[in-house]
């Protein structure tokens, strides 16, 4: 009977812990994320959302699927553009930006940036040239973003 009681007591604990898990990630990720919804179409329940075209842009917000912490805010022209911004908020770490840019011949390429929209400092100098290029429009999703989100 022993055994049998040890094992009850690992497998209360594991499901405890679990229950535990669950509730931290809900009040977490629900705390971060609601703020940044609010105005938004839901294209999927409780994980997508969007507003499709406002003064040009379509902003949207991906909630963290279920148990994870990483979601994320993008925002791009509505028609055209070669830039696209992407925010990951942070929850237990600080905020991560980064874009897509598009080069002279169209290719897209994805570049982290700074919370300043300057490409990270250990970024090679073709990156580093490419955010330059682009400098207007990075500057213009930025601003955007903080309107939208306060980012």
């Amino acid at each position: 009977m022993k055994k049998h009681g040890k094992i009850k007591i690992v497998l209360l604990a594991i499901v405890g812990l679990f229950a535990i898990y669950n509730l931290v990630w809900v009040l977490t990720v629900w705390n971060t994320y609601r703020g940044f919804t609010e105005g938004m179409e839901e294209l999927t329940p409780y994980r997508r959302y969007v507003i499709d075209e406002r003064d040009g842009y379509t902003y949207n917000v991906k909630i963290p699927d279920y148990l994870s912490f990483t979601g994320n805010l993008g925002l791009q022209p509505y028609e055209g553009g070669d830039c696209a911004l992407i925010i990951w908020p942070g929850i237990f770490e600080e905020t991560t930006y980064g874009a897509f840019v598009s080069d002279a011949n169209g290719m897209g390429q994805g570049v982290m940036l700074t919370a300043d929209g300057m490409p990270e400092e250990d970024a090679p100098e073709q990156i580093k040239q490419l955010v330059a290029e682009n400098r207007e429009s990075l500057d213009m999703l930025f601003e955007k973003a903080r309107e939208q989100w306060d980012y």
